[in-house]
């Protein structure tokens, strides 16, 4: 089959469906060319949906992106210098759209000069031959497949090929890309295209990449359905211990990776809306023997922004004091709030899967986060300050103990806030610091 329109028809979303036609009656209406390429279209042809297209323009692709934002809102990004544009609507669906060009590498690890020219040629410039079948949306031919290079072929065996020679050193990162399609997809990387990969990492070529380029295709790793296998990979490739120098793969490292992986299935499954983030929760697990000296020499060495950094941090130092507690039969109401309420989610998630067999850790950050976190004041510091009470040591305890009430099950409701509220000031016999002496 050289048509692709059926897959299209059958295998996608209807907001997707509905897009892919959207874009093919904009290109023929203000005389473009667009051609789905890439990753939709591999992964199409294996029966999955992929909401991230790439798009190659026959034309400005700038111009076609500014179109197409007019009719369809959403956040468009234009880079002029490489005639690209990227347009992110609703729902997951992004199109990163480019001018067919080709590009020339001054050196390895450069980014290249590019210079407009033909649908093929611009697929030539992609990393394996598995990602260079484009499919026409315009609708003229309306899902016609482009497959110059067999990439389909290539898909069909499971095979992982560049296109030329000089593909790694052109762009080392492809020898990361590599490893993760090959564990994704179960599939082999193609004997001369191994020989140029294991080529290249002799001749050390990632060392020619900015690390802020190497480590965003490393945070790539942790958006795979199986992490672990992609870190085994690069471990076996001798490519782990320069990724993450000081860190030791070791066998209790990668039973902790597979807990976590099992755990992460589980907890998907069990809330699928949930707001952690993948890449800390993995950081965290990988990260979890080191020295505090040696994570902050490779937060530095990935680049991590600043908000990663703490919340990595607070997850790597406040877990393991936590465990030990967590582990006993009963832990009042408040302590339990206030022991896990300054630590991330990823934290309580490893700590859950790391102690999988423990029922008393499980079960307190269960209702922490089934009830606790849900037990809020309903006074505030107005009240306090209308008490009386003035910013300061004092007014913290008072608030506090006031939390700690509502925590416990003490008091509940407004009106009982405030009652429990004079009474704590009277306890604490605080109306000498509000300036009001006694009553």
């Amino acid at each position: 089959m050289t048509n692709l329109a059926h897959h299209i028809n059958s295998s996608l979303s209807k907001e997707l469906h509905a897009m892919i036609y959207l874009l093919g009656f904009f290109a023929q209406k203000k005389s473009f060319k667009v051609y789905a390429v890439g990753g939709f279209v591999r992964d199409l042809l294996l029966g999955k949906e992929n909401r991230d297209l790439d798009l190659v323009v026959e034309g400005s692709a700038v111009d076609f992106a500014k179109y197409v934002a007019k009719n369809l809102p959403g956040q468009l990004q234009c880079f002029e210098r490489f005639g690209t544009a990227k347009l992110s609507l609703s729902k997951g669906i992004v199109f990163d759209m480019v001018t067919a060009r080709q590009e020339f590498y001054a050196g390895p690890g450069a980014l290249p000069d590019v210079e407009r020219s033909s649908l093929k040629n611009d697929l030539y410039r992609r990393d394996f031959t598995i990602n260079t079948m484009a499919c026409a949306l315009n609708p003229e031919n309306f899902g016609r497949l482009y497959d110059f290079f067999g990439g389909r072929k290539d898909l069909e065996k499971g095979i992982i090929r560049v296109l030329y020679k000089l593909s790694f050193v052109d762009d080392p990162l492809r020898i990361i890309r590599a490893i993760r399609f090959e564990q994704r997809f179960n599939f082999i990387i193609e004997e001369e295209t191994l020989t140029m990969l294991r080529k290249a990492i002799g001749n050390r070529v990632l060392e020619k990449v900015s690390k802020e380029r190497l480590y965003n295709e490393i945070r790539l790793i942790f958006t795979e359905p199986s992490p672990l296998k992609v870190l085994i990979r690069l471990n076996e490739m001798q490519l782990l211990k320069v990724i993450f120098p000081r860190l030791e793969f070791n066998e209790r490292l990668k039973e902790r990776l597979r807990r976590l992986e099992k755990g992460i299935t589980e907890l998907v499954e069990s809330d699928p809306e949930g707001k952690w983030n993948y890449f800390i929760l993995y950081l965290s697990a990988l990260f979890y023997d080191l020295s505090e000296h040696d994570t902050a020499y490779l937060c530095h060495l990935m680049r991590l922004r600043r908000k990663e950094r703490l919340r990595l941090f607070a997850v790597l130092k406040k877990t393991p004091k936590a465990i030990p507690e967590l582990k006993k039969e009963f832990i009042r109401p408040a302590r339990l709030y206030f022991l896990l309420n300054e630590i991330p989610l990823e934290g309580l998630l490893l700590m859950t899967v790391l102690e999988k067999n423990d029922p008393y850790l499980r079960e307190h950050i269960s209702y922490y986060r089934r009830e606790l976190v849900h037990r809020r004041l309903l006074t505030n510091g107005d009240d306090l300050l209308e008490k009386g009470l003035t910013q300061g040591p004092v007014f913290n305890r008072v608030l506090k103990s006031l939390h700690e009430a509502v925590l416990n099950g003490k008091v509940s409701g407004k009106e009982e806030e405030l009652e429990y509220l004079s009474y704590l000031i009277k306890k604490n016999n605080m109306y000498q610091e509000t300036g009001e002496g006694e009553k």
